[in-house]
C-alpha cells in the first residue's frame, strides 16, 4: 500500500540515535548526500516512490536496522515500486545462477503458494550456509 514504506522509515526513525532521540530527516538527507529534506519528507509521506538499492541501504545503515528490519524496508520499498524488494534481482539475475529463475518460472507456472516457499525456505535453514 501506497506510504507503507514511509510510515515504516518514520517508525523506525523514533529513537534510535545515539543519545536516544529521534533520528532527524534533516540528518538522514545529509548521510544521503545532501538530499533535499523536502524530497525525502514525501517519501516518508509516500508521494514519492522510495530511494534506490544505494540510499536504502544508507537509511539502514542509519537507523541502525538488524537483518529481519532491513529485509522488511527491501519488501515494503519494492511492493510501493511494484518491483522485487530491490535486494533480489541481482541474485535473481546472476548469470552463474540460472537455476534461480528456472525455479521461479516453474512455481509461477504451476501456482506454487507460500507454503511451498515455506519449506523451501525451511529446507534452506536446515541444509544452506550461514545467512550474511
Amino acid at each position: 500500500m501506497r506510504g507503507d514504506f514511509g510510515a515504516y522509515i518514520d517508525q523506525k526513525r523514533k529513537g534510535r540515535s545515539s543519545d536516544g532521540s529521534d533520528i532527524l530527516l534533516r540528518d538522514l538527507a545529509k548521510a544521503m548526500g545532501n538530499m533535499s529534506v523536502s524530497y525525502l519528507s514525501n517519501i516518508i509521506k509516500g508521494r514519492h516512490n522510495p530511494p534506490d538499492k544505494k540510499y536504502l541501504e544508507i537509511i539502514a545503515d542509519e537507523l541502525h536496522l538488524d537483518a529481519d528490519e532491513r529485509d522488511e524496508m527491501y519488501d515494503l520499498a519494492g511492493r510501493e515500486r511494484n518491483e522485487a524488494a530491490p535486494d533480489l534481482p541481482g541474485y535473481i539475475m546472476d548469470e552463474n545462477l540460472p537455476h534461480v529463475r528456472v525455479a521461479l518460472r516453474k512455481a509461477n507456472k504451476k501456482g506454487l503458494g507460500d507454503d511451498f516457499w515455506k519449506r523451501v525456505a525451511e529446507e534452506i535453514d536446515k541444509n544452506g550456509g550461514t545467512d550474511e
